[in-house]
């Protein structure tokens, strides 16, 4: 009858479908098109010794790395990143933020920064809480590693991000560049850098950056041509503040 038809033809289609979503999936597979990722959030803290006693800032931040098919040099390797830079409070009505870029170019930009740093810090010799051999593993073992053992370090300077200071807070373009081994030129007297933290975790993604520097929602305006965030009239270093 009808109804029969009915859902005799639905049965039908709905095998269709899961044959062609597996024979698909199969067919991705079999061409190197599906592959693999993984996901890691680590926080940030930074410390500052003051005259007014410790002062301390931190951030969690989100990365995702997934391998894809290699062509000549590339790699295939995609690096995603979610998160803010660690604010940090000090005297004097100042504020240190630690960008989520690298003070290092070379570490490339913010997001392989990010990806790569427990990584590169193991492999420069730092000791965490949790020894890891890294030896032997790939960027992707050694995060997943990472994750499993709840890794915590000190970052060696050499891998520090990069830390600026805003001489007005409500001025973007006074966004400066802090010397981690200069903090007192900055700050003031007795004011130092105690160290820079990096812990694996699996608490949320820190937000409300904006709350600090309410400009940072309305980039807009500093671009002469609004629509278009390549002609912005702002310092480089105002686009590691904020990923999402």
């Amino acid at each position: 009858n009808w109804m029969n038809d009915r859902v005799g033809n639905e049965m039908a289609r709905r095998t269709v479908l899961g044959l062609f979503a597996s024979g698909t999936a199969t067919l991705l597979a079999g061409c190197g098109l599906i592959f693999p990722s993984n996901r890691l959030r680590q926080k940030i803290a930074v410390e500052v010794e003051t005259p007014s006693g410790l002062r301390t800032g931190s951030s969690i931040v989100e990365t995702e790395m997934q391998k894809g098919k290699s062509w000549g040099d590339a790699s295939g390797t995609q690096f995603k990143l979610w998160g803010e830079a660690v604010a940090v409070d000090l005297p004097g009505d100042r504020t240190l933020f630690a960008l989520l870029r690298g003070a290092d170019g070379a570490a490339g930009d913010a997001a392989i920064y990010q990806a790569r740093l427990i990584s590169d810090a193991l492999r420069a010799g730092t000791v965490a809480n949790t020894p890891i051999a890294v030896d032997g593993l790939d960027l992707m073992a050694v995060r997943k590693e990472a994750k499993d053992a709840e890794v915590r370090l000190d970052l060696p300077p050499k891998l520090y991000p990069l830390l600026v200071t805003f001489r007005d807070i409500n001025d973007p373009k006074s966004i400066t560049r802090v010397d981690p081994t200069a903090f007192s030129s900055t700050f003031g007297p007795g004011v130092s850098l105690k160290r820079i933290m990096v812990e694996a975790t699996n608490n949320p993604v820190t937000t409300g950056i904006d709350k600090r520097l309410a400009w940072l929602n309305y980039l807009d305006r500093y671009r002469t041509d609004s629509e278009n965030p390549f002609t912005s009239t702002l310092p480089n270093e105002i686009g590691s503040l904020r990923s999402k």
